[in-house]
């Protein structure tokens, strides 16, 4: 005897057409196994049936309903199957499609976007943010009392190397267990454009309030000269430590970083080759081409970072 335990959830379904449906019937009626699983498919389908139109609003139109009026009656051997087999479900609802538009839309994305960074935000670990504002702070203060020159040089010493050693140590605050438990569906270019977008911000936010600390007391500087003094450097740095950091790993931007930071602090001096001078003027005091090109640098690195093998940037919204 061949029994049919594979048709036996379509039977209780009621999905078989009317000879399969027929044959089963007259084979339960034999059968005490077969017929106890056909009960319990039955029971199966019943409570499926009845959470679905529970968790279905009940105002939307019904599909089922509509189909039913339009075939006519069902053939009177599948009404009888399918009564043996398992009540008739209850017409199953269609869930309304919300689409948000206009300034709802708009809010929304906001929201998203404003949750996201305040999670990079506590995921970046509060000694980043912490040694920012120490650092540059010092640096300022001391800035305050030297001349007008060595002021901007000051500040174009600190706050490129805090925002470049900042983006790369973002890169690498967390393991791979807290990714996995505070991650959501994000895309990892989403990820990592939100984390640099965060660190340099909050970066340059401070690095703004330093200058105007020591620009507005003095008469002798002028705030948005002491700004383009640091943030022209910034950019191509940070540029070059979020690409070794996200593609290779967090210390080859640090040690990239502070290779830079120490040959331009040495430069006056007559130790190193006077053949790194153009190379470091260039990074310091950057032109328009170079500043597209840094661009040009993050946004490749955003785009490749899913294939870099390090598939997440540690750590992102809950």
């Amino acid at each position: 005897m061949t029994h049919p335990v594979d048709d036996l959830a379509a039977y209780a379904a009621g999905t078989l057409p009317p000879p399969t449906a027929t044959r089963i019937a007259d084979h339960l009626r034999g059968c005490a196994p077969c017929r106890a699983d056909a009960a319990s498919w039955s029971a199966l389908a019943t409570g499926i049936r009845a959470a679905t139109a529970a968790a279905t609003p009940s105002e939307a139109p019904s599909f089922a309903a509509v189909r039913a009026r339009l075939s006519g009656p069902a053939p009177a051997a599948q009404r009888l199957h399918r009564a043996e087999a398992a009540p008739e479900p209850p017409p199953i609802a269609a869930a309304p499609v919300y689409a948000p538009a206009g300034p709802r839309r708009w809010s929304a994305s906001a929201r998203v976007a404003w949750g996201l960074l305040t999670r990079q935000f506590r995921v970046v670990g509060w000694r980043v943010w912490v040694v920012a504002v120490v650092v540059i702070a010092a640096g300022a203060g001391y800035a305050g009392t030297a001349p007008p020159g060595l002021a901007g040089d000051l500040l174009s010493l600190i706050v490129p190397l805090v925002a470049a050693l900042a983006v790369a140590a973002a890169c690498g605050a967390d393991g791979e267990a807290a990714e996995l438990v505070r991650a959501t569906p994000t895309s990892t270019r989403v990820l990592v454009l939100a984390r640099l977008t965060l660190v340099l911000a909050v970066t340059v936010g401070i690095g703004t309030a330093a200058s105007a600390a020591v620009a507005l007391p003095r008469g002798d500087l002028g705030l948005a000269e002491l700004f383009v003094t640091w943030f022209g450097p910034l950019v191509p740095l940070s540029a070059i430590s979020f690409a070794l950091a996200v593609l290779w790993r967090p210390e080859a931007g640090v040690t990239a970083a502070t290779a830079f930071w120490v040959l331009r602090l040495m430069a006056p001096s007559q130790i190193f080759d006077h053949a790194l001078a153009p190379l470091l003027d260039a990074l310091w005091k950057p032109g328009p081409a170079l500043l597209l090109a840094a661009a040009a640098v993050a946004v490749a690195t955003v785009v490749l970072a899913p294939l870099a093998g390090r598939h997440s940037l540690r750590g992102a919204m809950s």
